[in-house]
């Protein structure tokens, strides 16, 4: 087990108020997602100038455009002149054009125009950049964080992209599906219920009953780090009930890998492909999971395996989230305790505990835990 450098002093779960309690989620917007790093694509998303995506994060609307410079930048969706939105979704610009009045900025985001601003005496356009935030990323992947002052994310996930580079040999080979559709990605139940259920497979046995079949629950390991975690299981069956693939392939095995606060990624056994996911709070009890698959070069996937990822697993995720946030309301439950066996198995809860620590750390403790 590698040394956390976070002091847990709980062996008890978030009471039920950190997922219902609005004046907790506000705080949390302010120190944990305008403060931190978070997923927001890919850089073949946007490889030439002028190609932008847009993100929702909290209640900020954010553009990732490649500027002329060839740099990626980010800016806040909103005109300098009346707060007007200025892009929508994905795709290419020569230059950003607010709808509402028509003022010009470039890639760069420099104002250009700006009707009568010449006969406005004192008028300065330089005053009136679009207003931008850290951009960075991480082995291809695409990070912003609205502090400008944040810790590169590098420094501050100590050891990832090592271990993200030993363990995927075809990483700088992905590339995200084009067409990457049918994946719910709305759920009824508080961010923090998304990341606890990601963190274990504690519940897999009884959930997930085709993932054990296909996965060595045996060979299940969790680790924890400084800000990540990582859940590995070093072998796999070709033949299960699942999706089949073959035995041969280059992956047999799989491997999760969780970057506070709110990414989620990893693989499967049977295809070069990875999954990349923001999992962000849309209000106390919504949660928009955002992301996409990453191939080499269009390899297919094995047969099944789209349909038992977004029509079977994702779905039984969902219910299982859904239902925890349902839970949570009874006046007959705050906190549980967490299951972790001094051995550390890959089935302990060892993730979720280092999870809430780290939500602990952050906004500081409310009444009861």
């Amino acid at each position: 087990m590698s040394n956390n450098k976070l002091m847990i002093d709980t062996n008890k779960s978030l009471p039920s108020q950190y997922y219902l309690d609005s004046d907790i989620h506000e705080k949390e917007k302010t120190k944990i997602l305008y403060r931190n790093w978070h997923y927001a694509g890919h850089v073949n998303q946007v490889a030439n100038p002028g190609d932008y995506l847009t993100l929702k994060l909290g209640d900020e609307s954010l553009i990732v455009i490649r500027g002329d410079d060839g740099e990626l930048k980010g800016f806040f969706n909103v005109c300098r002149h009346r707060a007007h939105r200025l892009l929508e979704g994905s795709g290419h610009v020569k230059s950003i054009t607010c709808p509402y009045h028509a003022w010009n900025y470039s890639r760069n985001g420099e104002l250009r125009h700006a009707q009568n601003a010449d006969k406005m005496p004192g008028f300065d356009k330089s005053d009136y950049c679009l207003s931008g935030y850290q951009v960075a990323t991480l082995c291809g992947f695409i990070f912003v964080n609205l502090d400008k002052d944040a810790t590169p994310i590098n420094d501050l996930a100590d050891g990832l992209e090592e271990d993200l580079r030993q363990r995927i040999p075809f990483l700088d080979q992905l590339k995200p599906i084009q067409y990457d559709t049918g994946r719910p990605s709305s759920i009824n139940a508080n961010w923090k219920n998304v990341v606890d259920n990601f963190l274990e497979c504690y519940h897999c046995t009884k959930a997930h009953p085709a993932f054990v079949n296909m996965i060595d629950m045996d060979k299940y390991e969790t680790e924890i780090f400084d800000i990540w975690s990582r859940q590995y299981a070093s072998t796999a069956k070709p033949e299960n009930k699942a999706y089949q693939f073959d035995k041969h392939t280059s992956v047999q095995d799989m491997c999760f890998w969780f970057l506070w606060p709110t990414t989620a990624l990893g693989y499967f056994p049977g295809a070069e492909a990875l999954f990349i996911s923001a999992i962000l709070p849309d209000g106390v009890d919504k949660t928009t999971r955002f992301g996409h698959w990453l191939v080499v070069d269009e390899t297919p996937l094995p047969d099944n395996f789209n349909n038992y990822m977004n029509n079977v697993l994702f779905v039984e995720d969902i219910a299982l989230c859904e239902s925890v946030h349902q839970g949570l309301r009874s006046q007959s439950y705050n906190q549980g305790p967490y299951m972790i066996d001094p051995d550390h198995s890959g089935i302990s809860e060892i993730a979720v505990q280092h999870f809430h620590g780290l939500i602990r750390q952050a906004i500081g403790y409310a009444q009861g835990g």
